[in-house]
């Protein structure tokens, strides 16, 4: 009798988790290996030593006697006898004990996974077949039938494994087809397979989510129809608060996004063409500083247009020529007020534009003329001193000479001449200067001549600053410089001289 090998085929870990389905539990105590199998080991080898007897004494004398009886036939195949099974050392059921154990111990995890899954609403006969063999399993455990069971814990694992499988592709399956229908816009078909997602895993994320999008589906969907017509119309503005009211619903619903792109540019286009249009209308007004604005507003949103390029150069143009305009009206109402360095100001912007303005050239050459003669009319008048030596005089006379020469000199100039013909006529008239002395000093006014020696004397002379110098034998010269101003009184001059040498 040949013994087989009893110790276990497969290794797995052991996971502690609640007990499955179908387990029967059985006592914590159980009588020792040594102990139960004693007995049944002795009554064992009697019963082998019986059935030596049997064959070495009375078999051979029995068989003779069938022979006799039994008619010569050909020899039938003998059977062989059946092994019997092996006897098993304490170790060895050990060791079965322990690999059955460690079996129950990974399916007991398996079934709370399976059950967790709700595979008994999915998993048709292989579930059957499933709780079947492990509850074989369980009963041959309990029967301390071993090895039975662990043959029945490993053939319920690979069924187990199956189902776990075919559960992940029930999973991906399903949410494939969930997220299908939802691009298709299929919310019932969407939330069918969502639903079946989650009643094999209630807790999926992405099921969860995709039901949630499912449900509120049909209401995206009204939104973006009715911004669609809302663009048929060309409500663009309008059109555009739907489809963002539909991607605030659901971000992910591209129909909305695309739509949205679309009016987004409709409403840019439509814009554009607005400030076009606003444009040339105001050029054709001659507003073109309107026209300007308008089409820089357009170039910002386009700028390679060419219609706004071109408007704008007109507005340009236009506003080039309507300063030109401006400046030489501003310069000649600045000429009649006889304000020149306004009026200059304005032919040089006009000139910066276009340096061959003959108007412009005029004017300027006019106005600088002019505000050279009145700078030098305000400077005699302001400063009628200067007006006392004979050169200023001289130039003033000659100044007025030309003023009086211009046509249409204005109110300002000729006031001005007035008031220079005054200072002329006042720096010119002579006034009177009285002198006294002790009639032994010789007086000699410069610019007048010697007048001699005398007590008092009196002589008329222009505005102007002079020098009175006298002389005595025997003391020192005496000199004093005197001013005559037109219009102010002067004290009497004394000339003496009292100091000795």
């Amino acid at each position: 009798m040949t013994e087989r090998d009893p110790s276990p085929q497969h290794e797995q870990t052991i996971v502690a988790v609640k007990p499955g389905f179908g387990t029967a539990k059985r006592g914590s105590a159980r009588p020792s290996q040594a102990k139960r199998r004693l007995p049944w080991l002795a009554l064992s080898a009697a019963v082998l030593v019986l059935l030596a007897l049997a064959v070495f004494f009375v078999l051979p004398s029995w068989v003779e006697e069938q022979a006799a009886n039994v008619p010569v036939e050909a020899p039938a195949a003998i059977a062989a006898p059946e092994p019997a099974g092996p006897v098993l050392s304490e170790e060895e059921l050990a060791a079965l004990e322990a690999r059955a154990e460690s079996l129950l111990a990974e399916l007991l995890p398996q079934q709370a996974r399976l059950e967790e899954l709700s595979a008994s609403v999915w998993g048709g006969t292989q579930w059957e077949r499933y709780e079947e063999t492990a509850r074989s399993a369980d009963d041959s455990l309990v029967a301390d039938a071993f090895a039975e069971a662990a043959t029945a814990y490993e053939a319920a694992l690979a069924v187990g494994e199956g189902l776990l499988e075919r559960s992940d592709e029930i999973i991906r399956a399903a949410l494939d087809s969930g997220l299908q229908a939802l691009e298709a816009g299929n919310a019932e078909l969407a939330i069918e397979q969502f639903d079946l997602v989650l009643s094999i895993e209630p807790g999926n994320a992405a099921a969860q989510a995709g039901r949630a999008r499912a449900a509120r589906l049909p209401e995206v969907i009204e939104l973006v129809r009715e911004g669609d017509e809302l663009r048929q119309g060309r409500q663009f503005a309008a059109a555009a608060d739907a489809y963002r009211a539909a991607l605030a619903i659901d971000g992910r619903w591209d129909p909305a996004r695309t739509a949205l792109t679309a009016v987004l540019a409709d409403i840019e286009r439509s814009s554009f063409d607005a400030l076009l249009s606003e444009g040339f209308a105001a050029l054709a007004d001659e507003d073109f500083d309107e026209a300007q604005s308008r089409f820089t507003a357009a170039l910002a949103m386009r700028a390679d247009s060419r219609d706004a390029r071109d408007g704008l150069t007109l507005a340009e143009q236009g506003l080039e020529l309507q300063q030109i305009e401006m400046a030489e009206a501003r310069a000649l109402a600045f000429e009649r007020r006889e304000l020149w360095d306004r009026a200059i100001a304005q032919y040089e912007s006009a000139l910066a534009a276009d340096a061959t303005l003959e108007f412009a050239l005029a004017g300027l050459a006019r106005s600088r003329e002019r505000s050279d003669l009145d700078a030098k009319l305000v400077n005699l008048i302001e400063n009628p001193e200067l007006l006392l030596t004979d050169t200023v005089l001289a130039e003033a006379e000659a100044l007025a000479g030309q003023a009086r020469t211009i046509a249409d000199p204005g109110a300002r100039l000729d006031g001005q001449l007035v008031r220079l013909d005054e200072l002329i006529l006042a720096a010119t008239t002579p006034l009177p200067v009285q002198l006294e002395s002790d009639e032994l000093t010789e007086v000699t006014v410069y610019r007048v001549g010697q007048l001699g020696t005398f007590l008092a004397t009196q002589i008329e002379v222009r505005p102007g600053s002079y020098t009175v110098v006298g002389s005595r034998r025997g003391y020192r010269d005496v000199r004093k410089t005197f001013t005559v101003l037109p219009g102010r009184e002067m004290t009497p001059i004394s000339v003496m001289c009292v100091e000795p040498i």
